[in-house]
């Protein structure tokens, strides 16, 4: 009995966490995006070398907007391997964190599922791309 209440204690969380965030958010790329009100930070200490390529981790959160953060609100770390050859990003991992920062999920890319994508022109993604690969 004691493990069915704790399987829907944990199902139920598991929903109230998927509920906050949009549908389309259920994946690394969509909880990656910075939303409107949202700030991100790139990390220059994360900068490492992973094989051929460079990794770097942003953290995504409630910006200065005026407004307080919305009750639903998570924090993320995003984890992104960068290509500097073919100047490229892919986003690694995500970890969702709730409001008093304990860790709610992590999501992970399996290597090869995410297509490298060069950033748009003028992007913040652009702007971390070129501070990654300066060295």
């Amino acid at each position: 009995m004691r493990n069915r209440l704790a399987a829907l204690a944990a199902a139920v969380l598991i929903a109230s966490v998927a509920h906050a965030q949009n549908a389309d958010d259920n994946t690394p790329e969509g909880q990656a995006a910075v939303k409107p009100g949202e700030a991100a930070r790139f990390d220059s200490d994360s900068i490492a070398d992973y094989g051929g390529l460079r990794r770097f981790e942003v953290r995504v959160a409630w910006g200065d907007s005026g407004q307080p953060a919305p009750a639903d609100h998570r924090t993320r770390k995003v984890r992104y391997v960068a290509d500097c050859k073919a100047n490229t990003l892919a986003v690694a991992a995500v970890a969702v964190f709730d409001r008093s920062g304990m860790l709610l999920k992590t999501m992970l890319t399996p290597p090869g599922a995410a297509e490298p994508q060069a950033p748009a022109p003028g992007s913040q993604e652009e702007r971390w791309l070129r501070e990654v690969c300066k060295t």
